[in-house]
């Protein structure tokens, strides 16, 4: 399978995701924030990227109610990693349903997805 790789600025593209999910978002009365920095870019295929993350977002805002969710990024040499916090009890439950086709994506991009 061959990919497209754009830089894609992480901050940006959350905030579009964050942004088309926010009426589920007001309606189980959570708070998401993207505390990604605005220059963090990574080279990857943009649709697929979008849709690994907005699986991961979706999930963790279906699976709270009252909470507020953190979106990080720690950049390492040239390894990032994506972080959710606060993803509510539930998230496992939530994103199981997706799980491997999500995974199936991630690996096409060469990255992994873990849960803890």
């Amino acid at each position: 399978m061959s990919t497209t790789r754009a830089k894609i600025f992480l901050h940006q593209l959350v905030s579009e995701l964050v942004q088309g999910l926010l009426p589920l978002t007001i309606k189980r009365n959570n708070i998401v924030l993207n505390e990604i920095p605005r220059d963090l870019c990574v080279h990857a295929d943009e649709n697929m990227f979008a849709y690994i993350f907005w699986n991961l977002i979706n999930a963790a805002i279906q699976s709270n109610q009252n909470e507020c969710i953190h979106i990080e990024a720690i950049s390492v040499g040239d390894c990032t990693m994506l972080r959710l916090k606060n993803a509510g009890t539930c998230f496992h439950r939530t994103i199981s349903r997706e799980y491997r086709q999500v995974q199936y994506v991630a690996e096409q991009l060469g990255a992994t997805i873990s849960i803890s």
